[in-house]
């Protein structure tokens, strides 16, 4: 009976040794890195490149979600601020645009933003009847971002416009990419945009065109190669989801892709918190787990053998061609502005 009464005291004792062990090594691990009790890290993904963060599941706790809600949250400091992950791969520039904004707030910088790690083009997709229309109404030749948007805006063309809500990464980015072609140039102040008549006459003529943000398919490229041109004429989005989709579509008719000027791109970086885990991070999604999964997501990713229907002859601007961080944030309420 003794015996026995000492080997429970025992295995008590081993147990709460334990966990006072365990208790140490997560208050050693934590130390502002944001990083779980167990050594976990957690990556956010934006919706652009979710892909991505499937791939990495096995290694990391991913969520995805998109890029304003991430940055609206990051923002702001407490449970949901930056202590809430530790690595967010997204496109640039949504981490300068948290920087920017944790600045007016008056609190700390908490995000440092990595490398390019792959490249997009902005395209649009569209069906072949609507690209003559296109050519033709922009004067015979090149389709430009402008007239786009100038097309789209009028109800004669009958030219059906889409891109995702600019909650959205690559959504911000295409009206950025259009605001660009529209003043010819990519350093833009506010004043460009909020005292510029024209400019919000012709933005809202191209955002009130758009038949809805949601798309039942879940993008625009989506819903046109699943129910057809009765959906939309002419997609702004990144070639990274356009080129691969069209590529691999069934349909007999499918979409054209083609690269407006001036070329804008997407640019993916990963953007972390700094910490214990800020170099595991680096090295998870930086490796071949997570360079593989966004090569075959159909992000240009240099030494990686390119997705189905990315062409091999473009040459990309060294820099992205969209305006400053600034300008997007800006871009993301105004175009809800003047849509309504």
């Amino acid at each position: 009976m003794a015996a026995r009464l000492l080997a429970l005291i025992a295995a008590v004792a081993m147990v709460l040794g334990s966990l006072a062990v365990r208790s140490h090594l997560d208050e050693s691990s934590g130390g502002g890195g944001g990083t779980r009790s167990g050594g976990e890290l957690r990556l956010v993904c934006s919706t652009e490149l979710s892909q991505v963060c499937e791939a990495l599941a096995e290694d990391l706790t991913v969520s995805v979600e998109p890029a304003g809600v991430t940055a609206d949250r990051l923002s702001k400091d407490g449970a949901d601020g930056p202590v809430s992950l530790d690595g967010w791969l997204v496109p640039s520039p949504w981490p300068e645009i948290v920087q920017a904004s944790r600045r007016r707030e008056g609190l700390e910088p908490q995000l440092e933003a990595g490398p390019t790690l792959g490249r997009s083009p902005l395209v649009l997709a569209v069906w072949p009847d609507k690209l003559n229309v296109l050519r033709q109404r922009c004067g015979g030749g090149e389709v430009t971002w402008k007239c786009w948007g100038e097309v789209s805006g009028q109800p004669a063309a009958q030219v059906k416009p889409g891109h995702a809500d600019v909650s959205e990464a690559v959504g911000v980015a295409t009206v950025g990419a259009a605001t660009v072609g529209y003043f010819g140039r990519s350093d833009l102040a506010r004043s460009d945009l909020e005292e510029n008549d024209e400019y919000r006459s012709w933005l809202g003529r191209l955002e009130r065109a758009v038949p809805t943000f949601r798309p039942t398919a879940g993008t625009a490229v989506r819903d046109m190669l699943l129910k057809g041109p009765a959906a939309f004429d002419a997609v702004g989005t990144s070639e990274a989801e356009a080129a691969p989709l069209v590529a691999s579509s069934a349909r007999p008719v499918k979409p054209m892709v083609i690269y407006p000027s001036p070329v804008a791109t997407v640019d993916a970086v990963l953007a972390k918190v700094p910490g214990a885990g800020a170099a595991r991070m680096t090295r998870a999604v930086g490796g071949d787990t997570g360079l593989d999964a966004l090569a075959r997501s159909g992000w240009r990713v240099p030494g990686r053998r390119p997705a189905s229907g990315i062409p091999t002859q473009l040459d990309l601007p060294s820099a992205g061609g969209l305006p400053d961080a600034g300008i997007l944030e800006t871009l993301r309420t105004l175009s809800k502005e003047v849509a309504r």
